[in-house]
Order: C-alpha cells, then sequence, then structure tokens
C-alpha cells in the first residue's frame, strides 16, 4: 500500500486523492478477502461509523467556511496587515507582529482561504523591508498550521477531537506542553534564518 502511494503520486498517475481511494478499496478488498478478518456485518458498521464521523467533520468545516467568508468580507485580514505595516521597517518588530497575526489569523479561518488572503499582502512587505521570501514564506506556513491545532479554537484542533471522540478539554491540557515545543522551534525558524536557508543556498534556490 505504501509503495502504490508513493508511486501513483510521484508518477503522476492520480492525484493524493485518488489514490487514498486507491488504498483504501485495496485494504477492504485484503481484508474481506485476504485474511478474510472483515465480514459483511462488520463492514456495514464501519460504513456507518465513517459517515457519522466524516458528517461531524463537515460540519465543523462548513462552520470554520462560514466564518472565514464572514471575516474575509469584512476585510479583517486586510486591516491587520495595514496595521502591521504601519510598525515601518523594524524587521524584529515585524516579525514578532507577522507570527502573532499568523497564528491568530491560523486560528480563525482554514489554512487555504487564510493562506490565499495574508501571504500576497505580507509577502511583498517582507521583501521590502530586506527579509526572504522563501524564509518569511516557510515562517508563514509554520505560524499558520500551529493556529490552525491551537487548542479550544483552531479548526484541526476539533476536527482531530472528533475523529478521536476525544473530550476538548483533555485534549487541550495534554496539548500544552507540545505547543510551547512548537512555538520555540517557530521562534527559532523566525529569528535564525540559517536553518531554513542553509539548504536552498546549498542548492542554489535561494
Amino acid at each position: 500500500m505504501p509503495v502504490g502511494l508513493v508511486s501513483g503520486i510521484v508518477l503522476g498517475v492520480a492525484t493524493p486523492t485518488e489514490v487514498s481511494a486507491f488504498a483504501v478499496l485495496y485494504g477492504l478488498a485484503l481484508a474481506m478477502l485476504g485474511y478474510r478478518t472483515m465480514s459483511r456485518a462488520v463492514l456495514m458498521r464501519t460504513v456507518v461509523d465513517t459517515a457519522m464521523m466524516t458528517g461531524m467533520v463537515l460540519f465543523i468545516l462548513a462552520a470554520a467556511g462560514g466564518f472565514s467568508w464572514s471575516l474575509t468580507i469584512a476585510h479583517l485580514p486586510q486591516r491587520l496587515v495595514e496595521l502591521l505595516n504601519a510598525v515601518g521597517n523594524s524587521q524584529v518588530i515585524f516579525l514578532i507582529g507577522s507570527l502573532v497575526l499568523l497564528i491568530v489569523i491560523g486560528t480563525l479561518l482554514e489554512g487555504l482561504p487564510a493562506l490565499n488572503v495574508l501571504a500576497p499582502l505580507l509577502l511583498p512587505i517582507a521583501g521590502a523591508i530586506g527579509l526572504s521570501q522563501l524564509h518569511y514564506g516557510i515562517m508563514l506556513v509554520i505560524a499558520m498550521g500551529i493556529g490552525a491545532f491551537m487548542p479550544l479554537a483552531g479548526v484541526g484542533f476539533y476536527v482531530c477531537c472528533a475523529v478521536m471522540r476525544s473530550p476538548v478539554e483533555d485534549v487541550a491540557r495534554a496539548m500544552l506542553p507540545y505547543l510551547v515545543v512548537l512555538i520555540l522551534g517557530l521562534l527559532i525558524v523566525t529569528f535564525i534564518p540559517w536553518f531554513t536557508l542553509f539548504l536552498p543556498q546549498a542548492f542554489g534556490f535561494a
């Protein structure tokens, strides 16, 4: 299965979604016909459980999508970027403000819409004050990823809790130590550009 997944994507035979569907069918065939560990009754229970779990996740994503649309229509991200741009040419202040902005927006909006809104606004500002756009783009993706899984608000956090059927409060407490490590790692990436640029520079991409 891993060989089929990787080969299908690398060779361009199918998209990741299509390859994933193939992996599901392959797993079902193996469980029902190969190992004979899944009966029809178990298959039906699995299908029902999957439909219920998918429904919960889609309700969460639908609510997040509506909220993202409302914030975008209100031009909140653009106004926050304008406020951030008002700090002048200080790279340190711009980076700190960017981190706060990206984590907050990543918590409130879905990842792709937030990225589509903020990246075209922030990257030119970063380049104008002398920052590497490659370095800033990596920092942007990491910060928004942390925001997506920020306890008690992030869309990804709620989706994971729904999938694993775990209480939100318990998961939030368990995540705090990992969240501290992630933020420390983000600060290192942000303020020590060498960590993100030495390999691209070695290969002539930066």
